[in-house]
Order: C-alpha cells, then sequence, then structure tokens
C-alpha cells in the first residue's frame, strides 16, 4: 500500500497513457515493515521400524522455513516470536497402530493415534494455540504406549510436520 506519492513530471504518451515520474513512496520518516511471516514445512526422508516410546520425531527435509526456529536436526521448532500458530503433524504408518503427541515445552497439546493393521494410512492432527518466544514445539512418540509397525514416508505420502504464526 502506497501512502504517499510525489510526481514531479507528469506528459502523456504517444498512446494515450501518462508517464509519471516517482520521487517518493511511503510515508514521510518512516521505513516500510520487514516481513513478520513465520512459516515452516518438513518432512522425514526416511522409513523408521518401531520407533519406540517417548521418541521425538526428527522431520530432517525442511521445504519452507520462514522466520526461522525450526531445526531439522533435532525436531524441534523454538517460538521467534510470540503469538497464535497453528501447528499441523501427519504420520503414515504402514501395518501397525501409533500414538502421536504435539509437544509444547514439554506438555501435550494434542494427541493422534492410528491403527491400521495390515493397510497403509496416515493420521493428521491440529493444533492453534498461544505460544511464546523461546517455546519448543515438538512432536513425539507417545510416552507410555509403544506401538508396534513402520513409520513411512516417501513420495507416495510424506510424514511430516508444518507451523505457521497467525497473529
Amino acid at each position: 500500500m502506497v501512502n504517499l506519492a510525489d510526481a514531479t513530471t507528469s506528459c502523456r504518451t504517444a498512446d494515450d497513457q501518462y508517464d509519471v515520474t516517482v520521487n517518493y513512496r511511503g510515508e514521510r520518516g518512516i521505513k516500510t515493515p520487514k516481513s513478520t511471516v513465520i512459516a515452516f514445512y518438513t518432512f522425514m526422508s526416511k522409513h523408521i521400524r518401531n520407533p519406540g516410546v517417548g521418541r521425538r520425531l526428527v522431520f530432517d527435509v525442511v521445504k519452507t522455513s520462514k522466520g526461522g526456529g525450526y531445526n531439522s536436526h533435532t525436531g524441534v521448532f523454538t517460538c521467534p516470536k510470540t503469538g497464535i500458530y497453528v501447528f499441523v503433524w501427519v504420520v503414515r504408518v504402514n501395518s501397525g497402530y501409533y500414538p502421536f503427541d504435539l509437544m509444547i515445552n514439554n506438555s501435550v497439546y494434542g494427541t493422534t493415534y492410528l491403527n491400521n493393521v495390515n493397510r497403509d494410512s496416515s493420521v493428521s492432527g491440529t493444533v492453534v494455540a498461544h505460544v511464546s518466544k523461546g517455546d519448543s514445539v515438538y512432536v513425539r512418540m507417545h510416552s507410555f504406549y509403544k506401538g508396534k509397525g513402520a513409520l513411512h514416508s516417501n513420495g507416495n505420502g510424506r510424514t511430516s510436520f508444518s507451523g505457521w504464526l497467525l497473529n
């Protein structure tokens, strides 16, 4: 949005349009703010068999990372700015059953469960939460229910984790 534009010259062109020279854009003395977009989308690059109780899932392929915060080595999103965020996780399981938790600072904010013996299926969860700067957000296997089977992630369906700042 342009709040102010000063033109010093204006002339009509041969095709009956106007050619204008703009010397200044924006409010005088106020800089245009930088983008405040915070968003990430990640997925796993390989399958995991029987990952174990309480294990944090690490999504090692980062496709989108605006505003920083996601660490592809630890699987943790460290919130760069306080606000309302949306987090979505999708887990693909081949012939097994597992519960998954979305954690914020070691507290469970969302849980999903998938039981699909002898077939391939996905489960997804969505959480909208107020998160403070410096808080940790991650997806893990349930803390006491073991589960069984393999987590899959490939071109036929990705095990993924994403989030973005709403406000």
